[in-house]
C-alpha cells in the first residue's frame, strides 16, 4: 500500500507539467512554424494526465464511499 502514498501527488506534478510544455508549445505556435506532431503529442500527454489524476482521486472517494456504507 506505500505505493498508493505517494501517487496521487505524482499524478497531479504529471499533470501540471505536462500542462505547463503544453502551454508553452501553445505560446510558441503563434509566434513561428511550429511542430504539430510534437505539439499533438504534447496535448494528448496534458489530457490523459490530467484525466489520470481525476480517475484516482474518483476511485478514492468511491472507496471511501463504499467503505463508509458498509458500516451503516
Amino acid at each position: 500500500m506505500s505505493i498508493f502514498n505517494s501517487l496521487p501527488e505524482e499524478l497531479s506534478k504529471n499533470a501540471k507539467n505536462a500542462h505547463r510544455l503544453y502551454k508553452q508549445r501553445w505560446a510558441l505556435t503563434s509566434q513561428e512554424q511550429a511542430d504539430a506532431k510534437l505539439f499533438y503529442e504534447l496535448a494528448v500527454k496534458s489530457t490523459l494526465s490530467q484525466m489520470a489524476y481525476l480517475e484516482h482521486t474518483r476511485v478514492s472517494h468511491m472507496l471511501l464511499k463504499s467503505t463508509f456504507e458498509s458500516f451503516q
